[in-house]
């Protein structure tokens, strides 16, 4: 009898390790999508700029007008790398939605809102030709963290392409 609870107490406490590690692993427990203020997340981009990074920002504007552009009066860019008028009038209409300063300058405070929306599991889920789609590898290549999906609750983690393993 002392050997069976002995057993149990040794199978009930290989158990609840187990578990705790699959419900506290790091990734999951912080699942998050937003800046993170490196690549080109780093930066402040403004009219007259010209770069790959700007080639994100019109991506992810573009994904997330996808779906929300509705309540801003949203269109899509052409994806040139360049930030042109069209460019800053989207910037300016997405910081309104946001409740953002409405200056047509991405900065901290707009890269972290067009990452947290362009990085959602949502938008990486989407058809592989879909805007949101291209949004999401925007963020990622960007330097945002971005929710990638995972069998197991939550069902996504974070991550960056700054994260190393």
């Amino acid at each position: 009898m002392k050997t069976l609870k002995i057993a149990m107490l040794s199978g009930l406490a290989a158990l609840t390790i187990g578990v705790v590690g699959v419900l506290a692993t790091p990734a999951q427990a912080s699942a998050y999508s937003g800046t993170t203020g490196k690549g080109c997340t780093a930066y402040q981009y403004r009219r007259g700029n010209n770069s790959t990074c700007v080639g994100y920002i019109q991506q992810m504007l573009n994904g997330t007008n996808a779906i929300y552009g509705f309540y801003y009066g949203g269109a899509s860019l052409a994806i040139d790398g360049s930030f042109g008028p069209m460019t800053e009038t989207q910037t300016k209409r997405f910081q309104g939605m946001m409740s953002l300063k409405v200056d047509g300058i991405v900065g901290p405070n707009t890269w972290n809102s067009l990452c947290h929306l362009a990085g959602q599991i949502g938008f990486r889920l989407s058809p592989s030709n879909s805007p949101m789609r291209t949004a999401w590898g925007a963020a990622y290549y960007a330097g945002c963290y971005v929710e990638v999906p995972t069998v197991v609750n939550p069902g996504y983690y974070t991550t960056s392409i700054f994260e190393t393993y």
